[in-house]
């Protein structure tokens, strides 16, 4: 045998292996992952999200393999996450990647999936205060708009009170005027 027939009949060995190992997705049988772990989120339309996170919520709990029930996970947390969805649930999302990286610890992009989570849940987590301090500035808002209303009342009753006042004061010095010219007239009378 030649000295290169032994690397080729080793080098054929080594493919066969592998393939029949799965290893190479040449021959990998089709159809093994449901179609719906193949779609593409972005082509969804919104208003399907809710039904497409079912089916994978079904196939992450019934599908007779654990992979692909992992791998199901991880798209539920894609799904709640997808900004095509209308109404997307990062709290939902971080704990169906929680779940994933429960189950995928010793994936090789497992640091990737961590960091997504943690961003995830800083992105919640600010989410979550934004509509805590909307609210707090709605009430706020009432708050101002009612303590506006009352120093405008209380500003109009202090005008009147001025008035009212200056009003008292001029009959007061009326009055003082017309005491005076009684107080003349007396003396007049009593010369």
């Amino acid at each position: 045998m030649k000295p290169g027939a032994i690397h080729q009949v080793i080098l054929f060995f080594i493919i066969v292996v592998l393939l029949s190992a799965g290893c190479c997705s040449l021959f990998r049988a089709p159809g093994l992952a449901p179609p719906v772990l193949r779609e593409d989120f972005s082509k969804l339309d919104p208003k399907d999200f809710p039904e497409k996170i079912k089916q994978l919520e079904e196939i992450s709990q019934n599908h007779k393999s654990m992979s692909v029930r992992t791998r199901a996970l991880f798209y539920i947390a894609l799904a709640h996450m997808h900004y095509n969805n209308p109404a997307p649930d990062y709290s939902q999302a971080v704990e169906y990647l929680d779940k994933y990286i429960a189950l995928e610890s010793d994936n090789k992009d497992i640091d990737e999936i961590v960091a997504w989570k943690s961003t995830l849940h800083t992105l919640d987590s600010s989410l979550r205060e934004y509509k805590k301090l909307e609210g707090s500035y709605a009430l706020l808002k009432k708050e101002y708009e009612r303590a506006s209303k009352n120093r405008e009342f209380l500003n109009k009753v202090i005008e009147n009170q001025k008035k009212e006042i200056e009003s008292l004061k001029e009959t007061i010095r009326k009055l003082d005027a017309v005491q005076q010219e009684i107080e003349k007239k007396k003396k007049g009378i009593k010369r």
